[in-house]
């Protein structure tokens, strides 16, 4: 059966200030474990599961904050854009 959060639940989830947030009450994405060979509702289920905010977690000392969008670049396109960015910063 799927996680069903309502629209108060994930407004304000999204309404999260990064610069504010305690980090230590955040999911590291890391930790999370999503079967990928599964339909993107099932993915996103197993994902809403396994993190306090759907929207807001971290990455070892980062924040990281996501918007959800049908179509468009994929989270692995915007890691390789990030992952880009910064390496120009450091050249």
């Amino acid at each position: 059966m799927a996680l069903k959060l309502s629209e108060e639940i994930l407004t304000g989830m999204a309404e999260v200030d990064i610069r504010t947030v305690e980090i230590s009450e955040l999911t590291d994405l890391r930790d999370i474990e999503i079967d990928t060979s599964q339909p993107v509702e099932k993915k996103l289920d197993a994902f809403a599961r396994q993190t306090k905010n759907v929207y807001v977690n971290r990455i070892g000392d980062y924040v990281v904050k996501v918007r959800f969008q049908e179509g468009g670049a994929t989270i692995d396109d915007k890691m390789a854009e990030y992952l880009r960015r910064m390496s120009e910063i450091y050249l």
